[in-house]
C-alpha cells in the first residue's frame, strides 16, 4: 500500500495531467473558431470579388447593347387579285381570278400572271411565304427585281411545286438572298409572277422583312 504521500504525489500528477488534456482542448477549439471565421471571411470575400466581376461586365454589355442598331419586323402581303396576266392567248382558253376568298386558277391555257411589289425603300428582305392550292399540275411562283437603269432583271425566289392529289391549300416558305436583300428603289423596281395551271391555284404571298427602329 502507498502512504499518504505517495498517493498525494499520484493524485497531483492526475490532477495535472487532466489539467493538460483541459487546455488541449479548449486550444483546439480555439483553432477551429478562428478556421471557421477565416472560411467565412475568404467565402464572402469571393462572393465580392464575383459581384464586382459581374457588375463590370454588365456596365460593359450595357453601352455595347444600346449601340446595336434596332430593327421592327414587318409584313407585306399581296392577295391574288392583284395579279394581271401577261398575256391573252386565246380568247377560249379562259381564266378566273376569284377575290373572296382569293384564287387565281386557269383549267387550260400557260399563262403567267403578275403583280409589281410596293416595298419600303430601305427595308431588309428575309422571307417570302406563298399560299397556293396544290393540285394535279405545276405551279410556278417567284419574286424578281428590275434593273430599271440598265433594263436588266434577277430572280430572287423561284418555287417550282410537284404534282399532287388530292388537292389541299398549303404554303411554301423561303428566304431572300442576303446580297440583294436590300431594298433599293433608286434603281431597282420589284415584283411577283406566277403561273397557275390544272387544279393548282394562287392566293397570294406575304413577305417578311426588317426596318430600322
Amino acid at each position: 500500500m502507498l502512504s499518504k504521500a505517495d498517493n498525494g504525489a499520484v493524485l497531483r500528477k492526475r490532477r495535472k495531467r487532466l489539467h493538460g488534456r483541459d487546455n488541449r482542448m479548449r486550444g483546439l477549439k480555439h483553432m477551429k473558431l478562428i478556421s471557421n471565421s477565416r472560411i467565412g471571411y475568404l467565402a464572402a470575400l469571393a462572393a465580392g470579388v464575383a459581384l464586382g466581376i459581374a457588375a463590370v461586365g454588365s456596365a460593359t454589355a450595357a453601352p455595347a447593347a444600346r449601340n446595336a442598331p434596332r430593327t421592327v419586323t414587318r409584313h407585306y402581303a399581296l392577295a391574288a387579285s392583284a395579279f394581271a396576266p401577261d398575256s391573252i392567248q386565246e380568247p377560249t382558253q379562259d381564266y378566273v381570278n376569284q377575290w373572296n376568298p382569293t384564287s387565281l386558277s386557269q383549267s387550260v391555257g400557260d399563262r403567267c400572271f403578275d403583280a409589281g411589289l410596293s416595298l419600303p425603300p430601305g427595308a431588309t428582305l428575309k422571307s417570302v411565304t406563298f399560299y397556293y392550292t396544290h393540285g394535279s399540275s405545276v405551279i410556278s411562283m417567284q419574286v424578281n427585281r428590275q434593273n430599271l437603269l440598265n433594263h436588266q432583271g434577277s430572280v430572287l425566289v423561284n418555287i417550282s411545286t410537284h404534282p399532287t392529289s388530292p388537292q389541299v391549300y398549303t404554303s411554301v416558305t423561303r428566304s431572300f438572298p442576303a446580297s440583294k436583300a436590300k431594298v433599293d428603289s433608286s434603281k431597282y423596281a420589284y415584283s411577283a409572277g406566277v403561273c397557275p395551271n390544272g387544279t393548282s391555284a394562287f392566293s397570294g404571298l406575304i413577305i417578311t422583312y426588317t426596318d430600322p427602329a
